[in-house]
């Protein structure tokens, strides 16, 4: 009895963690390059031109009413969109394109690089005395074929630490608090 016990948890175990698995990997197909259409190549070399790609992903979605919306693998009529993985100094991204290569919104990953002057200069009128983490993610998102660039950056201040999301005016958009370590 305790043998079957034992076989029926380990199997709800290994089960559990497989459909885990396969939820993860769902909407997404890692492609070849030459998968990709051309457009999208275009535009990754127009968007950031001092990055290499470094992996691709197929992702069923498409624009509707100006935003991203994934799709099902059971939708009919699936269009595709890109999602791209990109390396460059001091810095990583990811970016997502429909497939007429255009952007439909980006991560990047900045380490040791200063804000753009008007970024930083908000955050200082917004939070004197307040110290900014050298590493920063910037955030791009095309709505309506409008393209907004959002910055979220770490603040300390003594034992302090603030993560703050500001637009490119330096508009606040979201600030949580917590306590440094």
């Amino acid at each position: 009895m305790k043998k079957s016990a034992l076989f029926l948890v380990l199997s709800l175990t290994m089960m559990t963690s497989l459909l885990a698995q396969n939820n993860t990997q769902l909407f997404t197909a890692e492609i070849k390059k030459g998968d990709v259409p051309q457009e999208v190549l275009k535009a990754i070399e127009k968007d950031f031109p001092k990055m290499i790609a470094s992996h691709f992903q197929s992702v069923p979605g498409e624009i509707v009413a100006g935003s991203f919306v994934l799709n099902g693998d059971e939708d009919e009529g699936n269009q595709q969109t890109y999602q791209i993985y990109l390396k460059g100094d001091h810095f990583n991204a990811s970016a997502l394109y429909d497939n007429e290569g255009n952007l439909v919104s980006a991560r990047e990953y900045y380490k040791n690089k200063p804000l753009p002057e008007a970024v930083a200069k908000a955050v200082g009128n917004l939070y004197p005395g307040w110290n900014v983490n050298s590493d920063f993610e910037r955030i791009t998102i095309n709505k309506n074929d409008m393209t907004r660039p959002f910055y979220r950056i770490e603040l300390k201040k003594g034992n302090q630490k603030m993560h703050l999301t500001i637009d490119e005016s330096g508009r606040e958009m979201t600030k949580r608090m917590e306590k440094a370590m």
